[in-house]
């Protein structure tokens, strides 16, 4: 019973299942036993009737001759002899009393019954002739019947109800072995399955059951969430790279690899802030391939976008790791470099210079290289980003007035060198 009251709190299938196994097998007892009663009620009305008539004719010859006799004391005690047999609910004998036909003699049991009963005339033969003295009116008691099959009824409910009950318990217990545990597994493994999370396979049965269709039901499940979860990993892994790729777009220029202009702006930022807060200098360049418009009317845009990109990666590789490097627009690069000094902006000016002149492009003459304008300065403490980046930007035209191919910078701060 611990088992049942455990197995029908924890699983409401199982508690379902014991429901209607309880009653349907109920209703299929009470048809059967009402069917079967019902016959056997009748076969007892029958049988009943059967005695009765045949206890009402052995006692007819008596009968018929106190009738013909007007001996009215022998027809009462010979109808009282009936009637304690116990077969009849009525009997009523009536004959002809003081030149009155069908007078009653004698009437015993229940008055006025209203179901239909039997009537039985008696007939008094002599030397041939018959006459009708009179009549018997009976009734059989099927009260006792009645009671006998309710009774019988009620205990063959009670019985088949314990027996259906221990069958369904029985039955259950062997569907909850088969199925239901297996559900319940299926179903909890399912409630705690997390695609994302680390992958735990449902637990599966290796003895003699183990091809059963539960189990390789379980063994498609666990598969499936297997797959589910290599999928769910992938699709993760395919998002944050696809994320990354969408960030590298959203901070880098398409063409040259480098910050694009919101990148380096918000990395300026960032990186000034930081040298307020731990003291160090922060130096801003400003660059301008002279006369690139000549290159994109000349070659073709296409040379135009070559020559940016191969530039982009010839000052990339004169930068530090701390330095950073942006596209500002169109041909126009910003550099800004963290711990700046007087003589590390100069050489860094007079690298850049000189690897962008060392660049050999196919459509080029060999005689013309590419040149860049540099303004640079270092940022005040009292300033911010863009106010530092205008004044190199002024720097840089001053250089691109002077000439071009050369770097400006604040007077006190490197001297106006031109190459």
């Amino acid at each position: 019973m611990a088992f049942l009251s455990k197995l029908i709190n924890t699983s409401r299938l199982s508690r379902v299942l014991l429901i209607r196994i309880l009653l349907f097998s109920g209703l299929f007892t009470v048809i059967i036993t009402a069917v079967q009663l019902s016959l056997n009620y009748q076969n007892e009305i029958e049988e009943l009737q059967k005695k009765s008539k045949q206890l009402v004719h052995s006692s007819e010859g008596p009968l018929v001759l106190a009738t013909f006799e007007l001996n009215d004391r022998q027809v009462i005690l010979i109808t009282e002899g009936l009637f304690r047999s116990g077969l009849f609910k009525s009997l009523i004998v009536k004959g002809t009393y003081k030149g009155i036909p069908e007078s009653t003699i004698i009437s015993l049991g229940e008055k006025n019954i209203q179901t239909q009963g039997w009537r039985h005339p008696l007939i008094f033969e002599y030397k041939g002739r018959f006459s009708k003295v009179g009549a018997i009116e009976f009734q059989i008691d099927i009260d006792p019947i009645k009671q006998k099959i309710m009774d019988e009824f009620i205990i063959i409910l009670i019985s088949q109800f314990i027996k259906t009950f221990f069958v369904s318990i029985f039955i259950l217990f062997i569907i909850h072995n088969l199925v239901i545990r297996h559900l319940d597994e299926i179903s909890n493994w399912l409630n705690n399955f997390k695609p994302e999370s680390s992958f735990s396979p449902l637990a599966l049965e290796t003895d003699k059951g183990s091809d059963s269709e539960m189990v390789k039901l379980k063994s498609a499940i666990s598969e499936m969430g297997q797959q589910v979860h290599k999928h769910t990993i992938g699709l993760e892994k395919a998002v944050a790279e696809r994320t990354a790729e969408l960030e590298k777009l959203a901070y880098t220029d398409s063409l040259t690899g480098v910050a694009n202009r919101g990148a380096f702006l918000q990395a300026s930022n960032e990186e000034l802030s930081r040298s307020r807060r731990l003291s160090y200098d922060i130096g801003v360049m400003m660059l301008d391939l002279d006369h690139f418009k000549a290159i994109n009317d000349t070659y073709g845009h296409d040379a135009g976008d070559e020559v940016l990109k191969q530039v982009s990666k010839a000052m990339s590789n004169c930068l530090r790791k701390e330095d950073t490097l942006g596209r500002i627009g169109g041909e126009e690069f910003a550099i800004i470099t963290p711990g700046a000094d007087k003589g590390g902006m100069h050489k860094l000016a007079s690298r850049l210079q000189q690897s962008i002149a060392l660049l050999n492009f196919p459509f080029l003459p060999e005689d013309k290289n590419i040149t860049v304008s540099i303004g640079y300065t270092k940022i005040s403490n009292d300033e911010n980003f863009k106010a530092a980046l205008k004044r190199a930007d002024v720097h840089l035209y001053t250089a691109k007035a002077s000439g071009r191919n050369t770097f400006i910078t604040d007077k006190g701060f490197v001297p106006s060198i031109v190459n």
